[in-house]
């Protein structure tokens, strides 16, 4: 869902990233598929020709038919906020039970929708 970044937001339970290097990739990237998420439906672990890995919406990836490779259909990042409590953010748009997010400083990245409350 598509917001615009007109829907504000601060965070009730402070989020701290799993992934500190976060990974950049490119529309036309090929990837390498793993497990898709146990916690956060339609996420699948990949991994691109570099080694670098990182979880990404399936919405993003074309899947090669009868392969275990994708490609990006569109720029990414996994760009996950350490978040504090109080912090206030604005909601770009939501895919999958995470927002895509930007801070006061023009910062953009993602949190999980359950650790943040609309204002």
């Amino acid at each position: 869902m598509l917001f615009g970044g007109c829907v504000k937001v601060v965070v009730i339970e402070g989020h701290l990233s799993e992934y500190p290097n976060p990974v950049y990739l490119k529309r036309g990237d090929i990837v390498t598929l793993g497990e898709m998420d146990d916690e956060f439906h339609n996420w699948i672990f990949i991994t691109n020709d570099a080694g670098d890995q990182a979880w990404a919406p399936i919405q993003y990836i074309d899947n090669v038919v009868g392969s275990s490779t994708g490609i990006l259909l569109q720029d990414y990042d996994n760009l996950e906020f350490n978040t504090v409590i109080g912090e206030k953010l604005s909601v770009l748009f939501e895919l999958n039970s995470w927002y895509r997010v930007s801070r006061s400083t023009d910062e953009i990245g993602w949190v999980p929708v359950h650790t943040v409350k609309r204002t």
